[in-house]
């Protein structure tokens, strides 16, 4: 099959091939990436983590001052003092934490930090807060509620954990749940302090539940996969377990087949082009190096190793007549010329499957496979009259013929050298004529 084909047969066939392999890969990557997803969220909250558990130290080792009940703010820390008297001052520990956790998530998540406080001794618990919303002094009125702040909170968030839940599980991050008054979607991270023991505190971080999201888009402009944060087909959805939650505390992330199928389409319309375009310089070289510039027939130094390969054929050497006095008398752009035609005519004129090589300057040499001697001798001389019937430059030009029959055992170059002697004799007899040699025969 000729190689310049091979691209046509196959190039329909081509493009979903490749855009099956791209759409398959990218579609195993994807879902792969699931698995790194899930580890990459998990490092992003143990971070948070790590960060609110020094809180404990600077809890534990805070100053007192004696404040009145009501609501106080320190530095920008909102504090709600039930019952006056000795207060922990967190304000400083609270702030020094706000600033290292928006190192760690951007602030525009950050949603609150509170520290909620339960007193053994004593019907009362002090609250901070930062930022204090409105609706952290409402849910704290003691004439609203009979219980404690913080057991409000853990009903308010729907831990349904004891305080035994806590301490055995250290610290827990809860499902997204939408916060009572304010309607933010929000996760929190809930971390207890003991003394002696006894939970004494609980310090709540508040995340919106949008840093999720970006967590996802984030990930996916790093390892370019497409992972949504919502259901999508049921076997390309999958469930993300955050750190420290309950087995049940899933979060639904999905692989997008449209990206995968656009970004698919995009990606094997430029293989296929980067293909085409080799394939096409592929065959601009391979032409150099096979085929003569000026005739289109194979250039001798490729051809000739290949002789030895062709089993028995008939052979043609012709020669154009008088050529150096063509050149000598018009110039070598019009030699050039009359050299383009006669070969455009030889191959009019030829089968496709004929071998055609230009052997010379103005020589050439046709190699007929499968041919009768009668069939060959007709067409040598057909050959003939197609150059002499018509001019070329208003030029008269002719050509003389040399053709043999290789035998069986015979080597190719020996057959040439036999048609090379019968292209002599036409030009002895006066050029443009056609001589036949098979085995001491002519005509």
């Amino acid at each position: 099959m000729n190689k310049a084909n091979v691209l046509k047969q196959y190039k329909v066939s081509l493009y979903p091939i490749i855009f099956i392999g791209v759409f398959l890969s990218l579609l195993y990557y994807n879902v792969f990436s699931i698995s790194l997803l899930e580890k990459n969220m998990e490092i992003k909250y143990q971070n948070i983590v790590d960060v609110t558990k020094r809180f404990h130290g600077y809890y534990i080792n805070a100053n007192k001052i004696q404040l009145s009940e009501g609501i106080h703010e320190i530095n920008n820390v909102g504090v709600i003092v039930n019952k006056a008297g000795l207060v922990k001052v967190l304000s400083p520990a609270i702030s020094l934490l706000h600033q290292s956790l928006s190192e760690v998530i951007n602030k525009k998540y950050l949603w609150s930090i509170a520290v909620v406080e339960k007193l053994h001794d004593e019907n009362t618990g002090n609250s901070y807060f930062k930022p204090l919303r409105d609706i952290y002094i409402t849910f704290n009125d003691k004439n609203l509620h009979d219980s404690l702040m913080l057991d409000r909170i853990v009903q308010l968030e729907d831990l349904n954990e004891t305080y035994k839940g806590f301490h055995r599980d250290d610290i827990k991050i809860t499902e997204a749940y939408k916060e009572l008054g304010t309607n933010e979607e929000i996760h929190s991270i809930i971390y207890p302090i003991y003394l002696e023991q006894k939970l004494v505190s609980v310090i709540i971080i508040d995340i919106k539940e949008d840093w999720n999201q970006e967590l996802i888009r984030e990930f996916d402009d790093k390892k370019w996969v497409f992972i949504d944060n919502k259901n999508g087909i049921s076997w390309l959805t999958f469930n993300i377990i955050l750190p420290y939650s309950s087995e049940n505390a899933v979060y639904n992330v999905s692989v997008d087949v449209n990206k995968v199928f656009l970004v698919s389409i995009y990606i094997t319309t430029i293989v296929y082009l980067i293909i085409i375009f080799i394939h096409i310089c592929f065959l601009k070289i391979e032409r150099r190096l096979h085929y003569d510039a000026m005739t289109n027939f194979y250039r001798r130094d490729f051809y000739e190793t290949k002789l030895d390969q062709l089993d028995s054929t008939y052979i043609l050497m012709i020669d154009i007549d008088h050529f150096k006095r063509v050149n000598d008398s018009y110039g070598h752009d019009v030699g050039d010329n009359v050299i383009k035609q006669v070969a455009f005519r030889i191959r009019k004129h030829i089968r496709e499957k004929d071998i055609a090589i230009r052997w010379g300057g103005e020589e050439f040499i046709i190699i007929f496979p499968y041919m009768h001697i009668s069939d060959f001798v007709n067409k040598a001389e057909k050959l003939r009259l197609c150059i002499e019937s018509e001019l070329i430059d208003n030029i008269a030009v002719t050509i003389s013929l040399g053709g043999v029959e290789k035998k069986e055992s015979e080597p190719v170059i020996d057959a040439i050298q036999r048609a090379d002697l019968a292209l002599y004799q036409s030009k002895n007899s006066g050029r443009n004529r056609v001589t036949i040699n098979k085995n001491q025969h002519e005509t």
